[in-house]
């Protein structure tokens, strides 16, 4: 299976132009960008090669409707004002899935419910107060979690974590576990990249360094040089 990161198969680059109005646009088509204001959305159960979709600015509402319409592969969604995700539970054929900005949502889905799932990144949900939801799917390849500008994503543990024995991609940014630990993750031997801030306790990234001695990681080394010197210090220490 080719293992591609969420941010790249959702490059804006790569976005086809809004659709204002389903009519106007042709049913064959296998990617589309709509918004939760896009007009006759009902025509969505028409697009039957629809592989790819993005979609911008929707309610809890907007959500469910759409998503009762879709079966695609990849979905991107931008900006949510949704509390309940379940409705994704209904996507059998879903590959992958890049959530960025609810405000609302505390709780993921059950991931189990999306067999064929193996890219998945939440950015920017800040009222997310538990990742358990993951361990309903053992078989995802990259998994991105950032929290926002403003606002880590605030979690108790890595724990869930734990589970992911195929993660082969691990993104861990702007992100605030109450425990510190990064002791999870050393189970992780399938493991070729982690990307992760440098904000936990050094023995941390110490003990991954030797756990994970075949993932490449910046921050498996006592200290890395900085591009930009700060007051002329070109050296940060890993962890605190």
């Amino acid at each position: 299976m080719r293992v591609d990161l969420p941010r790249n198969l959702f490059d804006l680059e790569k976005r086809p132009a809004f659709t204002k109005d389903l009519k106007s646009v042709r049913t064959d088509i296998e990617d589309l960008v709509i918004q939760g204001e896009t007009k006759n959305l009902d025509l969505l159960s028409t697009f039957t090669n629809l592989t790819k979709l993005w979609i911008y600015t929707v309610n809890q509402q907007q959500f469910e409707n759409i998503i009762s319409l879709i079966q695609p592969k990849q979905l991107h969604i931008y900006e949510m004002r949704v509390s309940d995700l379940s409705p994704l539970e209904s996507l059998h054929n879903l590959e992958v899935v890049s959530l960025q900005w609810n405000t609302k949502a505390t709780s993921l889905w059950d991931l189990g419910q999306n067999p064929k799932l193996y890219s998945l990144a939440i950015m920017d949900f800040p009222k997310l107060q538990s990742l358990d939801a993951l361990q309903t799917q053992p078989d995802i390849h990259v998994l991105e979690l950032h929290g926002g500008i403003w606002n880590s994503l605030t979690i108790p543990t890595l724990e869930p974590l734990r589970k992911l024995v195929n993660l082969r991609h691990l993104t861990l940014m702007n992100i605030r576990v109450k425990d510190e630990s990064l002791e999870p993750i050393a189970d992780l031997h399938q493991l070729e990249e982690l990307s992760i801030s440098n904000q936990f306790p050094t023995q941390e990234y110490a003990r991954l360094s030797v756990k994970l001695a075949n993932a490449n990681c910046e921050l498996f080394h006592p200290y890395i040089l900085l591009e930009s010197p700060i007051e002329d210090k070109d050296i940060m220490v890993v962890g605190k």
